[in-house]
Formats: structure tokens, C-alpha cells, sequence
């Protein structure tokens, strides 16, 4: 195998293009801290490459642990050519990117722990246990009911928030308003995911949201927490508590509307790729927009 193929196989295995999910919100907590004050740039730079590696630690471990147990669901559909499923790579290859990609994560932590403080211990724990336990046992918390939520903690709150008290070296709320939407909107690509893999996940006993709640009762979940994301940005706005700016979020509405709309359509299976694709673009879409207008608040003083 050629250097090239080798990158390009190693891309997709890691999901690279997925990896914009933890960059956006990370960026999103340095740009809220920014705009309280000067930041620390290397700093900043560190906990970015840690939160983004210990996703891509994530996504490995996902897939590691899903591919022993034969619960593929349809990831031919969401990947495509996943290198795991067609045997470009093997498990033991994947576990030992996952151990690295952790291991640079944990260094990352320990510096930022270093720079701010015992709460930085925490965040990295909570997070730490949600990238290995998120599909492993002895919690796997995609199996029970607990993956939608645990990306909503991970991929908002958590990473908002915690760059920006590394940043800052304080609490506030408006980093955790600023990350509703962004948690919500990844939390949505789970719950898009887990709607359409309904069926393969009641023979592997893979007890998601979408199981819980069915497959109908998870498109209203997806559009009352949709429509509470966009509640919290107004309301943020309106009460003074999040720069005007973020309301050039409310564009994606309609992406939103379609999302939802994909989704309902779960009966036909073909409708799966367009509704993912529609999902993971919301999450970045509204993520980039909300760091643009806390760019701009930077910016314009």
C-alpha cells in the first residue's frame, strides 16, 4: 500500500471529515473567552488538538467495539467504504489508533490541568469516561438508552465550557448557552443514526432513545429539542446574556426543518445517507455560525 493510500485509508477508518464536530465547539469556547479577554494562544491551540483526538479516540473505540459485536447497523450507508468492514484495517490495528489518539488526548489534558487547575480534572474524567464508555462495557452507554445524551454533554457543554474555563480560568453562562445548540445538534446525528438502525439495534439488543421511545416518538424528541436550541440562542439574546450576533444561527432553521422531515421518512431506508448528511451539516453549519459571530463580537470590540 502507497503512503497516499495508506493517509486515505487511515482518513476514513478515523472518520476525519466527522472530527469537525469536536474542532467547531472547541473554536466555538476559545472565541467566547476571546471575547472576554486576551486568551492564551498555545493554550488554546493544546486543548483543541486534545478535545479533537480524544474523539477521534472515540469514533475508533465505536467502531472497535461495535465490529466485535457484528452490530453494524447500516454504516455501509453512513461511511460508505469503512476500511473496519471491508478489511483494510483490522480491529487490532483500529485498537491501537484508539490507544494513541487517546494517549496524545491525555497528554493534552495533563498540560491544560497544569495551566488551570483541579476543575479541569473533572471535565477530563467526565469526558474521558464518555469516550471509552460510550459503546464499551461494562456501561456502554449507546447500549442502554444513554448514547444521545452523552453526545449532547460531550459535544456542547463539555467542550464549550471546559476550553473556555481553561481559557479563562472561571465558570460563566454564557459559554454554557452558547453550547445548547451545538450539543443539540450533534445529539441530533445520534438520534438520526439511532432511528434509522431501529431494526438492527432490537436484534443486538442495542437499547437507544429509539427504542425506548420508538422510532416515531424519536423524530418528536428530534424536533422539540431542535426547537429548544434555537429557544435558548433567542432567549440568550433577548436577556442580554449572548451577543446579538448569535442570532445568525437562526438561518439554519430550515435545515433543521428538513433534517426532521428526512427522518420521518424512516420506513425507507434509502432516505437514511440524505437524512445523516442533513444532520451532521446542521451541527457544523450552526456550529461555524455561532463561532462567526463570536468571532465578530471579538472583533468589533
Amino acid at each position: 500500500m502507497s503512503l497516499k493510500d495508506l493517509a486515505v485509508t487511515w482518513f476514513k477508518a478515523a472518520r476525519a471529515p466527522f472530527l469537525v464536530v469536536s474542532l467547531v465547539p472547541a473554536v466555538l469556547g476559545g472565541l467566547v473567552a476571546w471575547q472576554a479577554g486576551p486568551v492564551d494562544g498555545w493554550l488554546f491551540a493544546v486543548v483543541t488538538l486534545g478535545v479533537v483526538m480524544a474523539h477521534s479516540a472515540a469514533d475508533l473505540f465505536d467502531d472497535w467495539f461495535d465490529f466485535r459485536k457484528g452490530n453494524l447497523g447500516n454504516k455501509e450507508k453512513q461511511f460508505h467504504d469503512s476500511p473496519l468492514i471491508d478489511g483494510r484495517v483490522t480491529p487490532r490495528q483500529v485498537m491501537a489508533a484508539a490507544l494513541l489518539c487517546l494517549a496524545v488526548a491525555l497528554g493534552c489534558g495533563v498540560y491544560a490541568l497544569l495551566a488551570a487547575g483541579t476543575p479541569v480534572l473533572v471535565l477530563a474524567a467526565i469526558g474521558g469516561f464518555i469516550v471509552f464508555f460510550y459503546t464499551s462495557p461494562p456501561f456502554a452507554l449507546n447500549y442502554r438508552g444513554l448514547g444521545e445524551t452523552a453526545l449532547f454533554l460531550a459535544f456542547g457543554p463539555l467542550i464549550v465550557v471546559g476550553t473556555y474555563y481553561v481559557l479563562r480560568g472561571s465558570f460563566a453562562v454564557e459559554p454554557l448557552l452558547a453550547s445548547v445548540p451545538v450539543g443539540v445538534f450533534t445529539m441530533d446525528v445520534g438520534l438520526v443514526s439511532n432511528t434509522f438502525d431501529h431494526d438492527d439495534d432490537v436484534l443486538s439488543g442495542k437499547r437507544t432513545l429509539a427504542l425506548r421511545l420508538g422510532q416515531a416518538g424519536a423524530v418528536r424528541l428530534l424536533a422539540v429539542v431542535s426547537v429548544l436550541a434555537y429557544l435558548v440562542v433567542a432567549a440568550g439574546v433577548a436577556l442580554g446574556a449572548m451577543t446579538p450576533w448569535a442570532l445568525l444561527v437562526l438561518p439554519t432553521i430550515p435545515l433543521a426543518v428538513s433534517v426532521v422531515r428526512r427522518t420521518a421518512l424512516f420506513r425507507d431506508t434509502s432516505y437514511y445517507t440524505g437524512a445523516m448528511g442533513r444532520a451532521i451539516a446542521l451541527s457544523a453549519v450552526a456550529g461555524l455560525l455561532l463561532s462567526a459571530a463570536y468571532g465578530l463580537a471579538v472583533a468589533l470590540g
